[in-house]
């Protein structure tokens, strides 16, 4: 979203706010994108900044299908001064809702409506609910900027998401097997196995947190690997917002691919705005692939003592004997390549 927009917005909920009305949509046109128009507006007698949005949709979306937000609302709005060649969804913030927060929102949304105008209606108001959704995600945590170990985290999900773009299937379908922004047990499913992810800093031993019974049981996905990334603070390596901007590059073609990135960013917690807070710059000195077999050490929901219901443990993957497996090799196993 163009920045006189964002100040257009800002400008006509100003001016609303004044407007004496008992009931009902005032509303201020703001812009058309694609085929969508945009309207500033605010709901009497709530007085509640919002956004409506009008779609070309062939019939009006029910309303189970739209996201109850966290801080916010989502509704179909039926007004007869809209009229009738449009679809209209409003977002409109709660008096409980963060107007900063609500902002980012407003600014994001219109930024993906913008950036995917040239799709068919009906897909892209799929990929705006999407976004709706991963909104709802990230209001209903705690808004802080990620931790130093949550940064880690995701730079090593993001290295091996590097790794998988660089193979032989779609770019859509490299971003659906990343499960672990959506709490999927493992972090990536691909074919009919799962790869967990572990990141960590220490020049000595390699620490896996290791989070639940389930995260490392292959009964349900097989074959599965743990890819063990080890990173370095350096003054040549990249911060975890360059990484993001580097995959964002990779996927300017495809759109909706480009949309479930910035999907699963947001529900994982990150935000540009955060981005001052994540200055380590990080080099891989080292990644490696463990197949989990017969011979790899981990607690399952099979192999502890009954009534054993939940655990949590660290493994330190240098002191396990282990084959580590080419990366080729790892893909060609899951049926990536």
């Amino acid at each position: 979203m163009t920045k006189h927009i964002e100040e257009d917005i800002t400008a006509a909920w100003a001016a609303l706010s004044t407007i004496e009305k008992d009931s009902g949509w005032q509303t201020v046109s703001i812009s058309t994108i694609g085929k969508c128009r945009v309207l500033a507006a605010r709901h009497f007698p709530e007085n509640e900044e919002s956004i409506l949005i009008g779609f070309d949709l062939n019939k009006q979306p029910a309303s189970k299908q739209l996201p109850e937000g966290k801080g916010f609302r989502v509704e179909v709005v039926s007004d007869k001064q809209l009229g009738e060649t449009k679809r209209w969804i409003g977002l409109i913030r709660l008096k409980t809702g963060s107007s900063d927060i609500f902002a980012a929102m407003v600014k994001d949304i219109l930024t993906l409506l913008k950036e995917s105008s040239e799709l068919p209606s009906d897909l892209l108001f799929s990929i705006f609910l999407g976004r709706i959704r991963a909104w709802q995600d990230f209001m209903s945590r705690p808004r802080a900027a990620l931790g130093p170990e949550a940064e880690t985290g995701l730079y090593g999900e993001l290295c091996f998401l590097q790794l998988l773009l660089q193979q032989e299937i779609t770019f859509d379908e490299a971003l659906e097997s990343w499960q672990g922004p959506l709490d999927g047990l493992q972090d990536f499913y691909l074919g009919f196995g799962a790869v967990e992810v572990k990141a960590t800093l220490a020049g000595k031993g390699f620490p896996a947190k290791i989070h639940s019974l389930e995260q490392l049981d292959d009964s349900t996905h097989q074959p599965m690997y743990l890819s063990a990334v080890r990173l370095k603070v350096t003054s040549s390596g990249s911060t975890l917002p360059q990484m993001i901007n580097s995959i964002r590059k990779d996927l300017i073609s495809n759109q909706s691919a480009l949309s479930e990135l910035e999907n699963r960013l947001l529900k994982v917690g990150y935000l540009d705005s955060h981005s001052e807070h994540y200055a380590r710059q990080f080099s891989v000195t080292d990644m490696r692939h463990i197949q989990l077999d017969e011979n790899f050490p981990r607690l399952t929901p099979a192999n502890v003592p009954s009534g054993i219901r939940s655990a949590r443990y660290e493994i330190d993957l240098d002191q396990i004997e282990s084959s580590d497996f080419p990366t080729d090799e790892m893909f060609k196993n899951l049926g990536v390549i």
